[in-house]
């Protein structure tokens, strides 16, 4: 059965007061279904539909009605999803798939929601890198004290024929500010700040005009940046989290390129 995924990053020091109303609602809502017995008809539709669209590779245990008109539940090897009545489209994990295109319809649109313009980015202000022939194109938005940063680093060091765009973005803690503005204000901008994603604390000088670290801090507030790592391919798509290597390597292949489109 068709799974949803999700990456490893770094929070924000704040948590969002959001998250805790909706954990509450989602409470609220999986003790109210209750459910019942499906018509043998609806049933062996169902049925038949989830067949049809898996190549049978989903077992159906037993289908429930829910409170929701046409939608059902479905049990399979001990792991509950949702179907409308053709056995095609699912709610699995908070996410609607087509099980037939083996494809998370949710996730799409929310990648076309949440794309940032690459040229709206203040990449004046980024530490730019070219590996091989620079031909794709990513900003990395990263955290001196978050460890999933300090590893996915090293990944993006590797990559080939990349122009890569490092941002500054200091959110994990007070601590991280510090860090960026002494990168910041150092003679070898590049160089320190490398140092300090590889776990140095080297002592510097922190006075200096912070307008661009500033900008880059807007820049995170403006497009929702909350975790780090975050990844702006140049097809805006961002990829939050250490992303699985095979995956990123994919993504980036489809659109890292200026021009791109997702």
């Amino acid at each position: 059965m068709p799974k949803s995924t999700s990456s490893s990053v770094c929070l924000r020091s704040s948590r969002s007061p959001r998250l805790a109303a909706v954990a509450v609602a989602l409470t609220v809502m999986a003790a109210a279904v209750n459910a019942g017995d499906v018509p043998d008809r609806i049933a062996a539709q169902i049925r038949a539909g989830i067949d049809a669209n898996t190549d049978k590779s989903v077992r159906v245990d037993a289908i429930k009605t829910t409170p929701v008109k046409g939608i059902y539940e479905v049990i399979s090897d001990n792991e509950i999803f949702y179907v409308e009545e053709t056995g095609r489209y699912s709610f699995i994990g908070g996410s609607l798939m087509d099980m037939k295109l083996r494809q998370d319809l949710t996730a799409q649109h929310q990648d076309r929601r949440m794309a940032i313009p690459f040229d709206q980015l203040p990449l004046q202000h980024a530490i730019k890198e070219v590996h091989g022939d620079g031909s794709r194109v990513i900003a990395v938005f990263e955290d001196p004290n978050c460890p999933i940063c300090r590893v996915f680093t090293k990944f993006v060091d590797q990559l080939e024929n990349v122009t890569v765009y490092r941002f500054m973005l200091p959110v994990i803690s007070p601590q991280s500010q510090n860090l960026a503005r002494m990168a910041w204000c150092s003679n070898d901008r590049a160089g320190v700040w490398k140092a300090m994603m590889n776990g140095a604390r080297p002592k510097l000088p922190e006075a200096c005009n912070v307008d661009g670290l500033v900008e880059i801090l807007r820049a995170g507030e403006r497009w929702q940046i909350n975790n780090t790592p975050t990844v702006v391919l140049a097809s805006g798509k961002r990829l939050v989290g250490a992303t699985p290597p095979e995956q990123f390597i994919e993504e980036l292949n489809k659109g890292g390129k200026l021009g791109a489109r997702k």
